[in-house]
């Protein structure tokens, strides 16, 4: 089913350890296959979001931080996957 991917969003909780949140042979795979994937850093709006750790995490790509309650950032996410669609 991966190979039907246009792209992925692999969401965590920026206020949890990003290691034990993401299956790592996930992202291997979605790498492996080239298939474009953004992590997304859910809950920025926390007094105890830490979205640097993911970053730190996964250096190797593209992440980005949102709220998705508040809506924060949401426009930079949308445009980053009409990005990378296109």
């Amino acid at each position: 089913w991966l190979d039907r991917m246009d792209l992925v969003m692999v969401v965590m909780d920026s206020t949890l350890d990003p290691l034990n949140q993401v299956n790592l042979t996930i992202l291997g795979n979605l790498d492996a296959r080239k298939i474009p994937f953004i992590i997304v850093a859910n809950k920025v709006d926390k007094k105890n979001s830490k979205a640097s750790r993911i970053r730190s995490a996964f250096p190797h790509y593209k992440s980005g931080g949102i709220s998705a309650k508040s809506g924060f950032n949401m426009e930079e996410l949308y445009k980053t996957i009409l990005k990378d669609l296109r």
